[in-house]
Order: structure tokens, then sequence, then C-alpha cells
């Protein structure tokens, strides 16, 4: 019996120098390429600004990140390809708005938001912008609404797809300012652009990157800044915090995350380099040019902040009566 336990023993003691700790792989991690899910096409601003952090995060962390496109669900088919791989750090996602308004309109999920991702770092929001067509007899944001009220359900505006960010700017317009604007979905802001420049739509909401083109060459007419600030390339537009909505703020935002139970020394580490790299002069320079806003830059920041939107859209999406089941 005693020559088994110390057989037993010997047998443990040598078998132990090859069983890893975890603080030794969280230690030597990245090891080997990380993979950046965007949850949609090529092109996009999302993919765009996954590429610009993808070489000088490449090199801070001394591995390829690899830039993975998940198109399909509004986000939700990279949501979910994120939400079920290992927490092992070899896997980010850039998670746009969608991140927090699928939680908001989705009565089943097949992931909890909060429960099934561990937020990283906040990369930044990028306005949207009220639009009417350059022709449209509302020169000001009071004349529009004006119109609106005297003649409830007269007037339309396009968004580029169900529970995106432009939605939910619409939809908290009309709560807001209390008037009667019907709601038209497009599949994609070029559509929904090319409608209000075509006068089959009154108007739209846009991101800044994708409108300013139409704005600069004046076939739009910029009416209002969704966001709490004027955008520096916009800066005669006024918000509608200005135009008397106190508190209003519906912008596209963007932001890496990783599966749940990511090790705290990674996340840590990602967050770091992150911030290191958006500092960059030369990516602060893009970043300004593409008028994307830095917000909080810890982990536990962006985790209330994503809280604090799916609070918030959920909100404005049961008072417009947005559901998917």
């Amino acid at each position: 019996m005693l020559r088994r336990s110390i057989l037993k023993g010997i047998g443990a003691a040598a078998l132990a120098p090859l069983a890893t700790p975890l603080w030794a792989e969280e230690a030597k991690w990245p090891a080997r390429s990380v993979r950046m899910v965007v949850g949609f096409a090529p092109g996009g601003t999302a993919d765009i600004l996954a590429r610009k952090l993808q070489s000088p995060l490449s090199m801070r962390l001394e591995q390829t990140i690899l830039v993975e496109n998940r198109a399909g669900a509004g986000g939700m088919t990279a949501e979910l390809e994120v939400a079920r791989s290992p927490a092992d750090g070899y896997t980010l996602e850039l998670c746009v708005s969608t991140h927090a308004s699928l939680a908001a309109i989705n009565k089943k999920m097949p992931y909890d938001t909060e429960r099934d991702f561990a937020p990283v770092v906040f990369v930044g929001s990028i306005p949207l912008v009220l639009l009417v067509n350059q022709k449209s007899a509302y020169k000001t944001l009071p004349e529009l609404l004006a119109a609106a009220k005297a003649k409830p359900g007269s007037l339309n505006y396009a968004f580029p797809g169900l529970g995106l960010s432009h939605q939910f700017a619409g939809e908290l317009l009309k709560q807001r300012a209390n008037v009667d604007i019907q709601a038209i979905s497009y599949r994609g802001t070029a559509p929904a652009l090319n409608d209000v420049i075509g006068g089959a739509v009154d108007m739209t909401f846009g991101t800044l990157p994708a409108v300013m083109g139409a704005i600069k060459g004046g076939i739009v007419r910029p009416l209002a800044i969704t966001a709490p600030q004027r955008a520096e390339s916009l800066p005669d537009v006024p918000t509608l915090v200005e135009l008397g909505f106190p508190g209003f703020d519906v912008s596209e935002w963007f932001g890496i995350v990783a599966p749940a139970n990511t090790p705290q020394a990674i996340v840590a580490r990602v967050n770091a380099e992150t911030n290191t790299v958006l500092g960059d002069p030369a990516l602060q320079l893009w970043l300004k040019q593409n008028n994307v806003v830095r917000g909080t830059t810890t982990p536990d920041g962006f985790r209330r902040f994503i809280s604090e939107e799916i609070e918030k859209l959920s909100q404005i999406a049961a008072k417009a009566g947005i559901s998917v089941d």
C-alpha cells in the first residue's frame, strides 16, 4: 500500500512539468496570430477602422492581426461567432453600435450581450447628421418639424436597416418632438441617400463619412447633428441639443470586445496597446478627418457604456414598437 502511494506520487511529480499554468499561458500571449472579426462587409466604416488598427496593433503585439469579415444579420453573425469562441485572447471583435441595439430589439438572442462578451476598449463614436434634399423647402429643423406637426404622417425618413443607429435617431426625434413621421426601411445607406437626393423621401440620417461627399457636392442639406457636440467638419450645423432637445445623443460607435472570461491580463494588454495606437498622430488625424470622437478608455468604462446604451435604446425601441420576435 505504501509502495503504491509512493509510486503514485512519483508519477504525479513526473507529469507536473507537462501542465502549463494559466498564468504562464497569459504571460506568453500572443504566441500566434490573433483574429479580429468584423460583422460587416469589406469597405464599410467598421472594416476600414479595423484595418486602420490592424498594422500598428500587430506591431505592438508582435503578432499578426487577421481581419476576418463575417457579415450577416446586422452584425449578429459575427457576434455569435465571437461569443462561442475560446476565451484565450486569440479572437477579438471590432463591434459597432448594433452590439447594443440588437439586444434592445430582439426578444430572443442566441447569446447574451452583457454576459457573453468581455468589453476591451472603446474606439470611438461617429455622429449622425440629419439631411434633406438641397431643393427641399425645409431650410432648418424647426421648419421641418413645424410641417410635420401641421400634417401628421405626411413626411417620411429613410433608414438603412432595422436596428441601426439611424433608425433610433429618427424614432428618438419623433418621440422628443412629438411628431408623426413615417419610417421607410432600406437595405443600406446608399439607396436611402439616393432616394432623398431624388426627392422620393423627405429626409434621412447618415454617418458623416458616408454622406460628406453628398454634402460637399451640394446635393443634400445638413440640418442637425445627433451628438452633443458639433462636428468639426460641419461647424455651422447645430446639434439637436442646441435646437431644444437636451441630452439627445445617438451615434454610430465602435469598440473591441472578446469572449467572456478572456483573462484580465490579456484584456488589459489589448486595451493598453489599442489606446497607444489610437494616440498615434497619423491615426489621430484620420480619426479627426472622419469625425471619430474618443470616449472612455478603460474596459470597465466601456462595459458601463454598453450597458447604458442597451438601456437607452431599449426604451426608444419599446416606445416606438421596434422588436424582432
